[in-house]
């Protein structure tokens, strides 16, 4: 009695420390199992398991003889699985090749796959390009320790920047989700916790990081950091090494998460009237990117991250004339949610499509979707009452109202 005493004083003792702690944590079942497991439990906790396992065995050992061989056989399978599973474990911190088949990144073909975007995106071809190539050429050179690029595409508001990175990941990797982090929500330094996971026996410990364990349990992403400026320093300190070694160790399973099969957008808003100025003087992709650190540096990144992204790309605001073709695919996209396709659509309801988006111009491309399903909604339950599945789309005299005919 006098053994079980002491062991749950100290145990008790140990708890006690816990609550003491610079940071107060909730007591529960999954905090004290998780000081068991992830901080390791206490030797004299498994000398009672051990006991206990022994005396129950030694119970069956006269009422069930022939079962004793077989636990054993188990034990021993189970054992040897154990064994297993530790060497992998380790080995999948050492190398990232147990993690990520480079082989078979170096045989990916992504620019066959570009028409496909540029279906999707307008006004932004060169970007496009430009992104396309030097992932392109990552693949082919894919090896540990390094990513397959990092972008910083900096634009206003509304300009396709998370849409790309969307889209990048649709065709890299159609059967692994993206990642993305919405980065104004990182704004304190304890949010570091919130990307890379707490520490062990911490609330939330569980779950891991929002950029480490979905890479843990599956390497082939593409990830956006969208707004990346309002994050907090410290945050985007946590990318020195993810971008720069292509690793980050999660805190709250002690896990390698491995990055070699990851390409990275992050999305800026500042710093675009500069940005628009080399453009305009400089033509040189190298220069242009060289310049563009100097001014984002002067502004909030630092220049060792800045260094750490493959390229900095504009994506400006859109010409009337490719506003006009976003808001043809717009129309298409919406009403074939409803399922109606749209067979045409009549040049002054683009026109009147546009002029609204210029009133709202500081929005983007954003507020073009917002105006379309405003200003098409009424004429989609029209169509949907009267059974239409295929319709041509034209406006009235005042230009007032959408028109709905069977096409």
């Amino acid at each position: 009695m006098l053994f079980f005493t002491r062991f749950f004083a100290f145990f008790r003792r140990d708890l006690m420390v816990s609550l003491s702690s610079k940071h107060l944590q909730r007591i529960s079942f999954a905090h004290i199992i998780g000081r068991m497991t992830n901080s390791g439990a206490h030797p004299i906790f498994l000398v009672m398991c051990t006991v206990g396992i022994i005396t129950g065995l030694y119970t069956l050992k006269d009422r069930e003889p022939r079962l004793i061989p077989a636990l054993f056989i188990l034990g021993i399978v189970l054992l040897g699985m154990r064994i297993y599973m530790i060497l992998q474990e380790r080995r999948r911190r050492r190398d990232s090749r147990a993690v990520v088949d480079f082989d078979a990144l170096r045989r990916t073909d992504l620019i066959s796959r570009v028409p496909n975007i540029k279906d999707e995106i307008r006004g932004h071809d060169a970007v496009v390009d430009r992104v396309a190539e030097r992932i392109q050429r990552n693949l082919g050179l894919a090896l540990p320790g390094r990513t397959l690029g990092a972008f910083l595409l900096v634009g206003p508001t509304g300009t396709g920047k998370t849409y790309i990175g969307e889209l990048f990941g649709k065709t890299l990797y159609p059967k692994s989700p993206l990642i993305h982090l919405r980065m104004n929500q990182y704004k304190d330094h304890q949010d570091v916790s919130t990307l890379i996971g707490p520490p062990p026996g911490y609330q939330g410990y569980e779950i891991g990081g929002a950029l480490t364990r979905p890479v843990i349990e599956n390497p082939y992403r593409v990830i956006i950091m969208d707004e990346f400026e309002k994050s907090h320093p410290d945050v985007r300190h946590c990318f020195f090494d993810i971008l720069d070694k292509a690793q980050c160790i999660e805190k709250s399973s002690g896990k390698t998460a491995h990055f070699g099969a990851c390409a990275f957008f992050a999305t800026c808003n500042e710093g675009v009237e500069s940005l628009r100025t080399i453009w305009s003087e400089v033509s040189d992709p190298i220069t242009r990117v060289g310049r563009a650190r100097d001014v984002l540096a002067g502004m909030t990144f630092d220049k060792a991250l800045l260094a750490r992204f493959d390229d900095i790309l504009l994506m400006d605001m859109l010409p009337s004339v490719v506003v006009a073709e976003v808001a043809c695919l717009q129309i298409a996209k919406y009403w074939k949610q409803y399922g109606i396709d749209v067979h045409y659509a009549a040049p002054e309801l683009l026109a009147e499509t546009v002029r609204r988006n210029i009133e709202f111009a500081d929005y983007g491309v954003r507020e073009l979707a917002r105006q379309i399903q405003e200003h098409t909604t009424p004429a989609i339950e029209t169509a949907r009452r009267e059974g239409i599945r295929r319709v041509r789309l034209s406006v009235d005299a005042k230009k007032e109202k959408i028109l709905v005919e069977t096409a």
